[in-house]
């Protein structure tokens, strides 16, 4: 059985005893982690207990416990570092949502997240998707020689850097919603006499908001002004009526889908095949898919409608819901229709679509989403559309300054996967860099 050693290094300048860890691992995933005890009088090896098995003050492990690191041969789930006060765990499988709602909300916490069975294709990552909080770096080792380093923080990037950037974007709310408030927790959010807590803790990030309507009221732009960009205008008949026009073609979804799992299926949606499909969007925003997907006979129709695009999970989570040829609503699933949506929604976080930017003699608008996916790491974003509505403003500001995921697709676009094939790693050091954002 292979096994991964998992050394935690502490640079944030945060005491040890204020440092703690968590092991949270999803429903029936595999659960297999001891750490060796320096006390010769225990047994060698002490088990790890999950986070979140069941609720209450949650299985936490002080950093100072852990000097000798961990040993992992079964683990597909989130490794969360606490400052001060940890959160409390409110049922099985539970993890703090965002939300002023939660008894956790006001805590400082973040994660990373790995899979380890001792496969080839596990991977670890840094993620800044759901919120910013705790600076950290991830670096492989091979019989204590370096292999890959996953940098939280550029080089000549501060936390404080970070920190200003990102709540930079909502100290206006940008939504132009009522009751908006910055990102930045806790901020001006009020706190219950039940939540403790005071001063820094996150800067929510734009896909971890809860529906329009819902509470906090996310204060990121919408990507409405997006899509009116894109869509067409109406046309005026001669007795003044509004009539709409035809669609507006605005990208080429093309390219192929590998399959899912280590045996591809041969046939169905979970199949290795090629897709290529038009993209329109009407003067409702309302966008539109229509070509064909592997080898089926007939056109494939997937619609997706403003208001899922322009919700929070929409297209900053790269979930919005779409209709497959008639059907009802689905969420993107992992089989060829959720990689086509990834296609789409990676290209409106980044700009992509309707951007008139020329790359290698190629006008980006004009080139198949495969060939987005080419274009440099440091040639998206602001690079592709010049008006800052027209892109993930969240992402592009940490695309900049840390190799963390900062948005569902990014990796797609950049290295963001540190590998743990244990052939060529048996080490993984977490080192937790300086936090100050004063």
């Amino acid at each position: 059985m292979a096994t991964l050693k998992i050394k935690f290094k502490n640079r944030s300048g945060i005491s040890d005893n204020l440092v703690s860890i968590g092991f949270a691992s999803g429903s029936g995933n595999p659960f297999r982690i001891t750490y060796p005890d320096p006390n010769p009088l225990k047994p060698l090896e002490l088990t790890i207990k999950p986070l979140n098995e069941s609720a209450g003050d949650g299985n936490w492990y002080a950093l100072n416990d852990l000097c000798n690191g961990v040993n992992i041969e079964n683990f597909s789930g989130r490794i969360y570092i606490s400052y001060g006060k940890t959160w409390t765990v409110q049922n099985a499988y539970y993890e703090p949502a965002q939300n002023i709602t939660d008894p956790n909300f006001f805590l400082r916490y973040d994660k990373m997240e790995l899979t380890f069975n001792g496969d080839p294709a596990d991977v670890a990552d840094l993620t800044s998707i759901d919120y910013w909080s705790i600076p950290m770096q991830l670096e492989t080792f091979f019989n204590e020689a370096s292999i890959q380093t996953d940098h939280g923080l550029k080089t000549g990037t501060t936390a404080k850097m970070v920190y200003n950037q990102l709540n930079s974007l909502t100290s206006t709310p940008q939504s132009g919603l009522a009751n908006a408030l910055p990102a930045l927790v806790p901020g001006q959010f009020t706190q219950l006499p039940t939540q403790p807590g005071s001063g820094f803790a996150r800067i929510i990030g734009p896909s971890s908001y809860p529906p329009i309507g819902g509470v906090p009221v996310t204060p990121y732009n919408l990507f409405e002004e997006y899509l009116t960009f894109l869509s067409p205008n109406l046309s005026i008949k001669n007795d003044g009526s509004e009539t709409e026009q035809v669609k507006t073609i605005v990208a080429t979804i093309s390219g192929s889908f590998s399959g899912v799992g280590p045996n591809v299926p041969t046939s169905g949606p979970q199949s290795a095949q090629t897709y290529n499909l038009t993209a329109t969007i009407d003067s409702s925003s309302n966008i539109t898919l229509t070509g064909i997907v592997g080898s089926a006979s007939g056109t494939t129709t997937m619609v997706y409608k403003k208001e899922g695009l322009i919700n929070p999970s929409g297209i900053y989570g790269a979930n919005s819901p779409f209709s497959l040829n008639g059907a009802a609503s689905q969420n993107p699933a992992n089989d060829v229709y959720g990689w086509i949506s990834g296609d789409l929604l990676a290209g409106l976080n980044i700009g992509a679509i309707g951007s008139e930017t020329v790359i290698n003699g190629k006008v980006v608008g004009e080139m198949t989403s495969s060939e987005w996916f080419t274009i440099p790491n440091t040639s998206l974003f602001s690079n592709l559309q010049g008006n800052p509505a027209n892109y993930n403003q969240y992402a592009a500001t940490l695309q900049k300054l840390s190799d963390a995921y900062n948005f569902a697709y990014s990796d797609r676009f950049s290295p963001v996967l540190v590998s743990l094939n244990p052939a060529k790693v048996n080490t993984l050091q977490i080192s937790l860099l300086n936090a100050n954002i004063n």
